[in-house]
């Protein structure tokens, strides 16, 4: 009798062990979902913000060749040395936003921060070559 209720309460413990690990297992994947939603969402809303950042750049970009056809022949030199520098820094952009586009949320922040580092890096050179036409 007696090792009938040892045994009563052993398979009682192991489902109870089994239905506790099933709960733990379904709150930590709820858990996962929430992150993996923010995760895409942030990254979303930093992807259209940055092709927007680009195209303005673009925009300007293209603006400065135009100024640059228009100018005397000594701005035109130094115009012409800063937009090529322009747009191979524009073409190493392209490079960083497919990576950025490609990233996990393990490579996310790094790439982020790369991203922003570059376009810090083109808007000081766009800024370096709109000066030559003042």
């Amino acid at each position: 009798m007696k090792s009938k209720y040892v045994a009563v309460v052993i398979c009682m413990s192991f489902m109870a062990v089994l239905f506790l690990s099933g709960l733990v297992c379904n709150v930590q994947a709820e858990e996962g979902k929430t992150i993996s939603k923010q995760f895409y969402s942030e990254k979303e809303e930093f992807k259209a913000k940055a092709k927007e950042k680009l195209a303005e750049l673009d925009k300007k970009i293209n603006e400065l060749e135009v100024k640059a056809k228009d100018s005397g022949e000594k701005v035109k030199a130094k115009a012409k040395k800063g937009l090529l520098e322009l747009k191979k820094k524009r073409i190493a952009m392209q490079k960083n936003m497919e990576r950025l586009e490609a990233s996990s949320e393990k490579t996310w922040e790094s790439a982020k921060q790369k991203f922003n580092k570059a376009i810090d890096d083109l808007e000081k050179t766009y800024d370096k070559v709109r000066n030559y036409f003042k």
